[in-house]
């Protein structure tokens, strides 16, 4: 009886499993590591980042664009429900551009985030939008912008906590 016992047992267990082939993989929209030495702005922070700053991932590639010297950027949006456009980031990487060609104004200030020193650039609309770059060389830069409509004494707060992170992916 105990061996009738065992033998159903062993049945049932081996009934209820299959095996998969393959190796397992990651959702292809989940950025988990980024590449060395990256100039895509959406490999500037990995998913698990972006959720970190309270930011939806992954990020959504904007192209290029020459004609209004517009650079290649990416954008994450806030998961804050409420908050429209509240608390986002966009980073911009130009390799071809001049950072003073792309921003209008001077710089109003600079700040050390991440080991680096960061431009503070005048939004165009105003306080209640950020924009920090780093110039990596004469005609290359990067770009992080954000913005907090509701309360324009936070628009930097998403740019500042993104910077250290994208600063350790810039290519000395």
């Amino acid at each position: 009886m105990r061996r009738l016992l065992v033998v159903a047992a062993a049945l049932l267990v081996a009934g209820c499993t299959s095996a998969v082939t393959g190796m397992p993989q990651p959702d292809p929209r989940r950025v988990t590591v980024a590449p060395t030495a990256s100039t895509d702005p959406c490999s500037l922070l990995t998913s698990d980042e972006a959720v970190q700053l309270g930011l939806q991932a992954p990020g959504t590639p904007r192209p290029e664009d020459k004609s209004a010297r517009v650079p290649p950027s990416c954008e994450w949006r806030s998961t804050n429900p409420i908050s429209e456009f509240d608390d986002e980031l966009q980073i911009s990487y130009a390799t071809d551009l001049n950072v003073r060609e792309y921003f209008s104004d001077a710089p109003t200030a600079q700040e050390q985030l991440g080991g680096l020193t960061w431009d503070n650039y005048p939004g165009v609309f105003g306080d209640s939008m950020c924009n920090l770059a780093v110039t990596l060389s004469d005609r290359s830069f990067i770009a992080l912008a954000s913005q907090n409509m509701t309360d324009e004494a936070k628009a930097c707060d998403t740019a500042r906590k993104a910077a250290p992170i994208v600063a350790k992916r810039i290519p000395s």
